[in-house]
């Protein structure tokens, strides 16, 4: 076939930049960990938000890109709703169950994206879309094992979680096909743009309730986390996304979890265990085992 190089480029260019997200989106835990202590995780997710759009607009400015927000896009409309449903179930959830069991239970968006393309986009699922998803969240699972615990009330928070998951998965899709028809970098900014916008506008009023004032450290650490595990990481990821199939993009999202773990033995001290080790590669090799079929 005469595009069979082009396509393997634009698969090879999707992975790296897919990783490169993976890797900015793992330093969030590491950022919040030290914000936390002095500010409300909704608070923190809406101070992200506006941060993040500020950033895309400066991009878009500096290409000297017109600014559009396209509300008519059924694909936007569903990828702000989506995010702002998993901010607060996601935030609140949290505050219910264990932070390893938060982030195993929201990865299981996977299995939702496959349900969902199964039976409202008429596509193809097989063995290997399958095998590549149990993998990714079994990986998950064996990364933050380590970290499970219990208390407080896991029901409540695990179904919170898992509504996280499924929103999460709305979010991924609606973000991946919208990519996958953009032609162009702004377009594809000007879409991010404005989810962080609308949906920071939509959060107010809950991170309203609590609201504390930043320190100055406070600050610049939310500063760096509006800028590189938001708007950089999701630039990157809806780069990828337009290279890659809509499942590729999904599992790249669970490669945030290797390193977060990463990120953690580096600043924090964590220990990385040989069952992590193990985790992390079935994730990486879940995700290149999506690659091998033609998306």
């Amino acid at each position: 076939m005469q595009d069979q190089p082009q396509r393997l480029s634009l698969l090879h260019n999707g992975l790296v930049l897919g990783f490169l997200a993976a890797f900015l989106w793992g330093t969030h835990s590491v950022i919040v960990r030290y914000l936390t202590s002095d500010l409300g995780g909704l608070q923190i997710a809406v101070s992200r938000l506006f941060i993040a759009a500020l950033a895309i607009f400066c991009m878009l400015r500096v290409m000297d890109a017109r600014i559009s927000i396209r509300f008519s896009d059924w694909n936007f409309r569903l990828a702000v709703l989506s995010t702002v449903v998993n901010y607060i179930l996601f935030h609140i959830g949290l505050e219910h169950t264990g932070a390893a069991n938060a982030m195993v239970l929201e990865n299981t968006a996977p299995v939702f994206v496959l349900i969902f393309l199964y039976f409202f986009a008429d596509a193809m699922i097989g063995r290997t879309e399958i095998l590549a998803t149990l993998l990714a969240i079994f990986g998950v699972f064996l990364t933050v094992y380590q970290d499970f615990e219990g208390g407080g009330e896991p029901l409540i928070g695990d179904l919170m979680e898992i509504g996280a998951g499924l929103s999460w998965a709305v979010f991924l899709i609606s973000s991946s096909r919208a990519m996958q028809t953009s032609e162009t970098t702004p377009e594809r900014l000007n879409f991010l743009f404005g989810i962080f916008l609308c949906s920071g506008i939509l959060l107010v009023p809950l991170a309203a309730f609590s609201l504390q004032i930043p320190t100055a450290n406070d600050v610049v650490f939310l500063i760096l986390l509006g800028v590189f595990p938001t708007a950089l990481a999701y630039y990157l990821w809806y780069e990828a996304a337009a290279r890659v199939s809509t499942l590729t993009a999904t599992l790249m999202f669970a490669a945030s979890v290797v390193f977060t773990f990463i990120n953690s033995a580096l600043f924090l001290g964590a220990t990385i265990t040989p069952l992590a080790v193990v985790g992390a590669l079935l994730i990486v090799a879940a995700i290149f085992l999506t690659t091998l079929k033609k998306p």
